[in-house]
């Protein structure tokens, strides 16, 4: 039995005021509609309508039974009208993870934008340098750089990011400065383990020969922005996405070095649930960042040769 379906007629048959008319919107017949009320009334166990030869009477139980089918029916459309709104329409929260610095430098600058172009949004930021379960913390969608462990998840490429070999004056002062990536196996590397193999670090040649280094450190850290302060520090050398030291550069805080070498570029992604099929608030927020960072040559990587 369809209950909500008997509900329905039983609320059209009281507000239009006879069954034909109801049979009439429902192509079928009067005698076909009467039957479901009789329905109705069997599976509430009371009578809702007293019928006479041409027209019906509420009964006591009849009319506040229909008050709360009213309830109920408009408590469902209302319940289709929001869905509709949260699936054609850009709005609601959105929970996203990203890297601490990744977010500091390169989301949280560009929510303003964001928002004058989706101003029903909200944004949970949630910024960690550690692995997040998305499952688990009930995040929406992720930025990952690298190359991707958990196969489950559904990730889409969005950008390519620059790195670079990245050190202070100070260090070259006390230690001299490598020529190429062979020299780098004498040197303090400092490493971060947020990445896989890192402590490989690969380049490539004009030829674009792939040279991988493995380079030894006294210090490691799963945050890049720890190992921005110990490469300001002089503690050692870094092979990082060169977004993180933007200021450091222009100001010539630290430099760039092995300009002859291209270290390798780290993909970068966008992560989602695999049993989530992206909203049209997930897909928005991607596009906008997709577009803002394809304007920025730190993250679509344009492949240059290296000079060597």
């Amino acid at each position: 039995m369809d209950r909500l379906r008997l509900m329905e007629i039983f609320v059209r048959v009281v507000e239009t005021g006879n069954f034909s008319a109801v049979a009439r919107q429902a192509n079928t017949t009067q005698s076909a509609i009467s039957k479901q009320v009789q329905a109705l009334e069997a599976d509430v166990g009371v009578l809702l309508l007293v019928r006479s030869t041409r027209s019906h009477t509420l009964t006591e139980a009849g009319r506040l039974y229909y008050q709360r089918c009213r309830q109920v029916l408009e408590t469902l459309e209302q319940a289709r009208v929001e869905v509709h709104q949260a699936e054609y329409e850009v709005s609601g929260l959105l929970r996203v993870a990203a890297p601490v610095a990744f977010g500091r430098i390169h989301i949280v600058p560009r929510l303003a934008a964001f928002y004058a172009r989706y101003p029903k949004m909200r944004i949970d930021l949630q910024l960690d340098d550690s692995f997040v379960d998305l499952v688990a913390a009930g995040i929406d969608v992720t930025f990952r750089m690298g190359e991707l462990k958990d196969s489950r998840l559904i990730a889409r490429r969005i950008g390519s990011v620059a790195r670079a070999v990245i050190v202070s004056g100070d260090y070259l002062s006390r230690h001299g400065t490598p020529q190429t990536p062979d020299d780098l196996t004498r040197h303090n590397c400092l490493l971060y383990t947020g990445i896989r193999n890192f402590n490989e670090w690969t380049f490539h040649t004009a030829k674009d020969k792939p040279v991988t280094v493995r380079v030894g450190s006294n210090f490691q850290s799963n945050s890049s922005e720890a190992i921005r302060q110990g490469v300001l520090k002089g503690l050692g050398i870094c092979y990082s996405p060169t977004w993180i030291y933007g200021r450091d550069l222009r100001e010539g805080t630290v430099k760039a070095i092995l300009d002859n070498y291209r270290p390798s570029a780290l993909p970068l992604n966008v992560v989602y649930q695999p049993e989530r099929r992206p909203s049209i608030k997930i897909n928005s927020f991607v596009n906008f960042f997709t577009e803002a960072f394809s304007q920025d040559p730190d993250l679509s990587l344009a492949i240059r040769p290296a000079v060597v």
